[in-house]
C-alpha cells in the first residue's frame, strides 16, 4: 500500500484535538496516520503548546507522502514554526503548515489524505474547508488556495438520478457499501450547490441530501482510482429502476389505501415492547463501545438476505457516521451502549423525517428499524409480538418493515397503520405479500376485537359493519378473484392459434414471489449483479448458492435461467482486474470478462448448479459474439460438473447452457451456434444501442429509434428462424404493450418481462 500524507494536530487542548481525531477517524478508516501534538505540562493536560512535541509527532509520522501540520489559534503557530526550525532539512521538505479552521479543515484534509491525495491538493482541500458552509449561509467564496489544476486524480462529473424515487434507501445504500469498497474518498452534492457535499461512506448523509428523481448529482472523488469509482457510483444513479417506489399523496385526511384487497376480521392491538432508553452512564466507556460493536455484527448477521428492502436496511448499520456519532456519545457524556446509539439513530432519523421529499421521509422507519436490531442486540428491547389467538386485522402505530415481511395473510388478512405511508417499505411489503393495507388512520376509533371491514384499493374503512356491507364486500372480493384469475392466463392465447408465454425477469426474492403470483412460466433472466456489486472480493460459493436458493424457491418446479454475471469496464467491480478503456461499452464486458477471470467465473458456475438442486436450473451467458467462447464457457462449466461430483456435491446435471443475443454479429451467424447451445435469449436493450450505435441513455439520439426500428426487428426476425433451439425476448421491449405485438410478428412465442408488466402485456394480446 503506497503512503499516505499524515497529520498532525496542534492545539492547547489535549481533549480537543484527542475529539478532532475521533471525528475524522470514522471517516477516514484506521490506515490514515494522525497525531495529537496538544496540551502542554504532563500528559498534556495543561492548556498550551509544545514544540518539542510537535517535532517528535512529525518525525515519527514522516513519509515520503508528507505530513500536513494543523493548528488552532495563536502561539500554535510560533510552536510549529519552531518545530520545523528544528527538523532535519529532508524531512522539513515533505512537511507542510496549513492555515485552514482546525476543525473543519482537519476533517477535509483526513478524507482527501485517506483518499490518497498528494500533499498539495490535502493542503488545497483544509483551506477550502469552509466553502460548503459560506455557500450554505449565502456568503461571498473566501477560497483563496485553488485546487491544484494538475492533479490527474481529482475528478467530478455531473449525473442526473434516473429513479423517479430519488436517491432513496436501495440505490443509496448500494453507493455506501461501494463506495465503502473503493480506494478513493467520494463526495455527492447537489449540482445547484443547495447543499454540503455528503461523504458516499455515509448513508444517512446520502440519504440528508434529499435527491429527488431527476435532479443531477456532482459526484467528485480524489485519490487512487478515482474514476472507476465514479463509474460504479454513476452506474447505480442511473440505473433504471426495477420496482418504482409509488409516490405519497401530498394531502389527504383519514385512512388512505396503501395494499389492495378486502379485508374483514376483528381487530386487535399489534404491542411493541420498546420501551423508552433510559440515558444511562457506562460504568467501562472502553467497555460500552465494545459491546456497541459486539451488537452491530450481530444486528448485520440477522437475516433478509434475498430481500432487498431487508438488506438495504442492514447498510444502515455499517454507516460509519451513526457509530462515531454514538461512541462520541460515549466518550464526551458517557453514556452507555445502549443509550448513545438510540440518541444517534434518533437524531438521524429526525433528520430525515424532515425532509420535504414524502418518499425519502419515509425512510426514518427504516432507519429505526434497523437501528431497533442493534438495541435488541444489547439486550434492552425485544422484537414486536403478533397478538395471540384467530386471525386478526393488525392496528399498528407505525408498521416495520422487518416486521412486515413476516406476516402472512392466513394470520393477518389485513393491517391499518395510525401512521405509515403509501411510499413506505412496509406498504411495498404487504402489496408483496397480497395484504390489504391503510394507512395515515391517526386519531380514527379503532376498537379492540370489533369487526372491522376496509377496501384497501380504495381506503373505504367501516366499524361494525351491517350484513347488506358485508355481502357487498364478499361480491366485490370474488369479482376481483375471478379478474386476478383471468389476468393470470399463461400462455396467452393469438389469433392464429399460437401461443405466446410469459417469463419473468428478477433479481430479488421478492421479485420472485411477485413473479409467482403472476403465474409467469418460469424465470426467463435471474439477474446474478446483485451478488457482487459492493464487494471488494468476491462472495463465496457457499454464499452465492445460498442467495440464489432464496430467490429460486418460490420458483420450484418451473424453469428458472440464471445468467452468469454481466460485469467489466462498463459496470466495474472492485475484484474484477480490468483495465480502464476509451470505450467500456464495447470493452471487456459479460462472458469476455468472465473468461478473462476463469476462477470467478467457476466458482459462479458451481454455485448455480448446486442452487439448480431440485429446480429445472439453466444457465445463460452474456455478451456473446462468437461460437468459440460459448465452447470455451462449456469447458470451464464441465470442469465444474466434474469437481462437485468428485467431491460428492448434489448439484443439477445435465443443465441447459444457451446464450443472450445481444452483439449484432451474433445474431447474423445464428445458425453457427446451433449445435452448441440449449436456447436463445434476446437482449433487446444492448442489442438496440449496438445496431443503431446510440446509447440509449442520450436523450440527444432517441430520434434515431429504439427496439421497433426496422433494422433491430429484422435481426430479431433472423434469430427467431434460424436458431433451430427456443427463443425469447429478456429485454425491457418485452414487457412494452406497444413493442412486444411487434416481437410476436417475428416468430418470437417467448418474452420475459419484470413481474409488474404482466397484466399489461396480457391485455394487449386479448
Amino acid at each position: 500500500m503506497s503512503a499516505k500524507v499524515a497529520l498532525v494536530l496542534v492545539s492547547h487542548s489535549r481533549v480537543l484535538a484527542e475529539a478532532v481525531a475521533t471525528l475524522i477517524r470514522p471517516m477516514t478508516g484506521p490506515d490514515l496516520k494522525i497525531a495529537c501534538a496538544a496540551g502542554a505540562g504532563d500528559d498534556g493536560a495543561e492548556l498550551g503548546t509544545d514544540a518539542t512535541a510537535i517535532l517528535a509527532a512529525i518525525e515519527d509520522l514522516d513519509s515520503p507522502a508528507g505530513t500536513l501540520v494543523l493548528m488552532d489559534i495563536g502561539s500554535a503557530l510560533l510552536s510549529a514554526e519552531t518545530a520545523l526550525d528544528l527538523l532535519d532539512a529532508v524531512i522539513r521538505s515533505r512537511v507542510s503548515l496549513c492555515a485552514a479552521p482546525f476543525v473543519e479543515g482537519a476533517i477535509a484534509a483526513g478524507v482527501a489524505a485517506a483518499g490518497g491525495a498528494q500533499l498539495d491538493t490535502v493542503r488545497a482541500e483544509a483551506e477550502a474547508a469552509l466553502e460548503s458552509k459560506r455557500a450554505q449561509l449565502g456568503l461571498d467564496s473566501a477560497q483563496t488556495t485553488p485546487q491544484p489544476a494538475n492533479n490527474v486524480d481529482s475528478v467530478t462529473r455531473e449525473v442526473r438520478i434516473a429513479d423517479p424515487a430519488g436517491l432513496h434507501l436501495r440505490p443509496a445504500a448500494a453507493i455506501a457499501r461501494l463506495a465503502q469498497a473503493q480506494a478513493a474518498n467520494v463526495t455527492l452534492a447537489p449540482a445547484d450547490g443547495s447543499r454540503v457535499p455528503a461523504p458516499a461512506t455515509s448513508l444517512t448523509a446520502l440519504l440528508g441530501l434529499g435527491a429527488r428523481g431527476n435532479a443531477t448529482l456532482r459526484l467528485s472523488a480524489s485519490g487512487a482510482g478515482a474514476e472507476a469509482a465514479l463509474d460504479v457510483i454513476e452506474a447505480v444513479l442511473t440505473a433504471p429502476t426495477q420496482e418504482p417506489e409509488p409516490p405519497e399523496p401530498v394531502a389527504a385526511t383519514g385512512p388512505r389505501p396503501a395494499s389492495p384487497g378486502i379485508a374483514i376480521g376483528p381487530m386487535r392491538t399489534l404491542r411493541t415492547t420498546m420501551p423508552p432508553i433510559a440515558r444511562s452512564l457506562a460504568k467501562d466507556r472502553d467497555a460500552a463501545k465494545r459491546a456497541l460493536d459486539a451488537a452491530l455484527g450481530t444486528a448485520k448477521r440477522q437475516g433478509g438476505a434475498g430481500h432487498a428492502i431487508l438488506d438495504a436496511q442492514r447498510a444502515l448499520l455499517d454507516d460509519p457516521a451513526l457509530r462515531a456519532h454514538a461512541i462520541a456519545l460515549t466518550d464526551r457524556d458517557g453514556l452507555d451502549a445502549a443509550p448513545a446509539w438510540a440518541e444517534a439513530i434518533e437524531a438521524a432519523a429526525s433528520t430525515i423525517a424532515a425532509l420535504d421529499n414524502p418518499i425519502l421521509r419515509a425512510r426514518a422507519a427504516d432507519l429505526r428499524d434497523a437501528g431497533a436490531l442493534v438495541l435488541r442486540a444489547l439486550g434492552v428491547t425485544h422484537a414486536a409480538a403478533l397478538p395471540d389467538g384467530p386471525p386478526a386485522i393488525l392496528i399498528a402505530d407505525d408498521l416495520l418493515p422487518s416486521l412486515a415481511v413476516t406476516l402472512d395473510r392466513d394470520r393477518v388478512p389485513g393491517v391499518i397503520d395510525r401512521a405509515g405511508g403509501t411510499a413506505s417499505h412496509a406498504a411495498i411489503l404487504l402489496r408483496a405479500a397480497g395484504i390489504p393495507y391503510l394507512v395515515g388512520a391517526g386519531a380514527t376509533e379503532l376498537k379492540e376485537s370489533a369487526i372491522v371491514a376496509f377496501d384497501g384499493a380504495t381506503g373505504e374503512f367501516w366499524l361494525d359493519p351491517d350484513a347488506a356491507t358485508l355481502a357487498m364486500l364478499r361480491a366485490r372480493e370474488a369479482q376481483a378473484a375471478r379478474d386476478e384469475a383471468a389476468s393470470r392466463s399463461n400462455p396467452v392465447r393469438l389469433a392464429d392459434g399460437s401461443d405466446i408465454t410469459l417469463w419473468a425477469n428478477v433479481a430479488s426474492r421478492a421479485e420472485a414471489e411477485a413473479a409467482d403470483r403472476a403465474n409467469a412460466a418460469g424465470i426467463g433472466l435471474l439477474r446474478t449483479e446483485f451478488l457482487f456489486l459492493d464487494r471488494v472480493l468476491p462472495p463465496s460459493e457457499d454464499e452465492q448458492c445460498a442467495m440464489l436458493r432464496a430467490i429460486m424457491a418460490p420458483m420450484r418446479g418451473r424453469p428458472i435461467v440464471l445468467r452468469t454475471l454481466d460485469a467489466g469496464a462498463d459496470k466495474p467491480m472492485p475484484f474484477l482486474p480490468l483495465a480502464p478503456e476509451q470505450n467500456p461499452a464495447l470493452g471487456v464486458r459479460g462472458l469476455r470478462a468472465l473468461l478473462d477471470n476463469d476462477a470467478i467465473f467457476e466458482t459462479q458456475l458451481r454455485a448455480m448448479l448446486r442452487a439448480g438442486v431440485d429446480h429445472d436450473a439453466r444457465i445463460m451467458l452474456p455478451m456473446v459474439t462468437n461460437p468459440s467462447e460459448v465452447t470455451a464457457a462449456r469447458a470451464i462449466l464441465n470442469h465444474a460438473h466434474e469437481a462437485l461430483a468428485g467431491a460428492k456435491t448434489d448439484h443439477a446435471w445435465p443443465v441447459r447452457l444457451g446464450i443472450m443475443i445481444e452483439v449484432p454479429a451474433a445474431a447474423l451467424v445464428i445458425a453457427d451456434f446451433a449445435d452448441i447451445i440449449d436456447f436463445v435469449s434476446i437482449g433487446t436493450n444492448d442489442l438496440t444501442q449496438y445496431t443503431l450505435a446510440a446509447d440509449r441513455n442520450v436523450p440527444a439520439l432517441a430520434g434515431l429509434g429504439g427496439t421497433a426500428h426496422p433494422s433491430v426487428l429484422a435481426l430479431c426476425r433472423k434469430v427467431a428462424a434460424e436458431a433451430r433451439v427456443p427463443v425469447s425476448v429478456c429485454g425491457e421491449a418485452a414487457g412494452d404493450p406497444e413493442i412486444a405485438p411487434l416481437l410476436a410478428s417475428c416468430g418470437i412465442r417467448n418474452l420475459s418481462m419484470a413481474p409488474r408488466s404482466f397484466a399489461a402485456i396480457r391485455k394487449i394480446f386479448d
